[in-house]
C-alpha cells in the first residue's frame, strides 16, 4: 500500500481529490485489471447495478485474507492429487494448516458456517502435525466458538493432546547392554537399499515391530535379522522409516546439501543443525538423554 496521501506511482495526491481505486488479478498478471473488462464480465453474468457496486468495492483485509487462504486450500488440494506432490516446492501441510488458521480468525461470527467448515480440518491436522500450539488454539480459537456446540470439540482436543503429552516417555540410555547400537539421534544416513536419505529420530537395540510386519518386510531374511540395532527415521519424503542398522549408510552433509523437504521438517525433533559435527542437535533428549 502507498503512503497516506501519495497514490500507487509516488505522486502526491491534493486535498479533497476523489481517488479512483485499482483493480488487481495478482494469480495472472502483474498489471492493472481494466474496470471496463469487469464490468463487461459483470454485465455478462446478469448482475444488476447495485450488485456491480458491491463486487467493484475495496476489499477489506478480512475478505482479501479469507480469498488468499481458500486459493491456498484448493492449491494444496490440486496438489496433493498428483503423483510428485512430495517434491513440490513447498510444504503443503504447513501450507494447509496456515491457510486454515487465517481462514478461521477472519471468518467472523456473521459467518458461522464457514467457521463450522473449518474446524473439523484443523483440528485434525493440529492434533497430527501441530500439538504444540496448544496455547494458540486456547488464546485464539476457543474464545471464537464460545457458546457453540463446537466449542466442546476443540476443548476436547486440546484435553487429549494434553493427556498424550502427559504420558511418561520410555527413556532409553546408553547402558552397556545397549553399546551395540552404533549410530545417535540426528545423524543424517543414506539407505543403502533404497538410496533415500533421512535422519535418525530414535533407535531400538532390535527390531520392536510385530511379527507380521517383520514378516510382510522380510526382516528375517536380512544378513543381521531382527536381531540388530533398528532405527526411527524421518526420510526426505516426509515419511517416517523404520530401518535396520545394516541398511544405514552415515553421511556428513553441509546444511545446503540437504532435502530442503528434510530441513524443514526437521524442527518436530531437532533444536538446529549443527554445522562442526554435520547433524540435527537432538530435541528428545527426555527419551533419548544421551544422544
Amino acid at each position: 500500500m502507498p503512503p497516506s496521501g501519495q497514490d500507487i506511482d509516488g505522486n502526491a495526491i491534493p486535498p479533497a481529490t476523489l481517488i479512483e481505486p485499482i483493480f488487481m488479478d495478482p494469480f495472472r498478471s502483474a498489471e492493472e485489471t481494466p474496470v471496463e473488462n469487469l464490468q463487461n464480465q459483470l454485465n455478462f453474468l446478469g448482475a444488476s447495478a447495485a450488485e456491480q457496486s458491491a463486487f467493484l468495492r475495496a476489499s477489506g483485509v478480512a475478505d482479501t485474507v479469507l480469498r488468499c487462504g481458500k486459493n491456498i486450500m484448493n492449491s494444496v488440494q490440486r496438489l496433493s492429487q498428483t503423483s510428485r506432490a512430495h517434491l513440490a516446492p513447498v510444504d503443503a501441510v504447513s501450507a494447509r494448516y496456515a491457510a486454515l488458521w487465517s481462514s478461521l480468525l477472519f471468518s467472523t461470527s456473521f459467518r458461522p458456517a464457514e467457521l463450522r467448515h473449518y474446524l473439523p480440518w484443523f483440528l485434525e491436522l493440529f492434533a497430527t502435525d501441530f500439538p504444540s500450539d496448544v496455547h494458540l488454539i486456547e488464546q485464539y480459537l476457543v474464545p471464537l466458538f464460545q457458546g457453540t456446540l463446537q466449542q466442546e470439540d476443540i476443548l476436547e482436543s486440546l484435553r487429549v493432546v494434553r493427556a498424550v503429552d502427559e504420558i511418561p516417555k520410555q527413556v532409553k540410555r546408553r547402558t552397556p547392554e545397549r553399546k551395540a547400537v552404533r549410530y545417535r539421534i540426528g545423524q543424517v544416513f543414506r539407505h543403502r537399499r533404497y538410496s533415500y536419505l533421512a535422519v535418525i529420530t530414535g533407535w531400538d537395540t532390535e527390531c520392536d515391530a510385530s511379527e507380521q510386519w517383520m514378516r510382510r518386510m522380510g526382516i528375517d531374511r536380512l544378513e543381521a535379522g531382527r536381531h540388530q540395532s533398528f532405527y526411527h527415521a524421518l526420510a526426505e519424503d516426509k515419511s517416517v522409516r523404520y530401518v535396520a542398522e545394516e541398511n544405514v549408510e552415515i553421511i556428513t552433509p553441509d546444511q545446503f546439501e540437504l532435502p530442503r523437504t528434510l530441513v524443514e521438517t526437521a524442527g518436530k525433533h531437532f533444536k538446529r543443525w549443527d554445522g562442526r559435527s554435520h547433524t540435527f542437535v537432538s530435541n528428545i533428549r527426555d527419551e533419548y538423554p544421551d544422544d
